[in-house]
């Protein structure tokens, strides 16, 4: 997820639609926690703003008794790369996860572009100055 590719990396303002098909694009190979940009997010942003993770996973009585299915709580990055090296967190599992706490903790600055009208001037000078490909 590259900032020199606008449709890939995440911005201060883009809408849960926007967030939600970056990461769900996002490569995040199952098991493989290096070079996973999905766990980076993880790691240097959401895990330094929460406490823990809490992660949905589908039911699956059929698993219950392995660990695998139903809601965990992640409590530390480390904890994070345990479970998704040995295949307890699905990548979408992941992403869902992501896409949420992204979303939650943009908000507030979404909200502060839209009713301060400063803010908006300064961000659509910011935005006249991107390049595109």
């Amino acid at each position: 997820m590259s900032k020199s590719k606008p449709d890939s990396a995440i911005f201060m303002t883009d809408s849960f639609e926007d967030i939600k098909r970056k990461i769900n694009r996002a490569w995040c190979p199952e098991g493989q926690i290096k070079e996973n940009p999905i766990l980076e997010y993880c790691r240097y942003i959401l895990f330094e703003k929460f406490d823990a993770l809490p992660i949905e996973r589908p039911e699956n009585p059929a698993c219950r008794q392995t660990g695998f299915g139903g809601r965990i709580i992640v409590k530390s990055y480390q904890e994070l790369e345990k479970f998704y090296a040995i295949k307890m967190i699905h990548p979408q599992d992941l992403k869902n996860t992501v896409v949420l706490l992204l979303d939650k903790l943009l908000q507030p600055v979404r909200q502060h572009f839209a009713v301060n009208k400063e803010a908006k001037k300064l961000l659509d000078l910011v935005k006249s100055y991107q390049i595109t490909r």
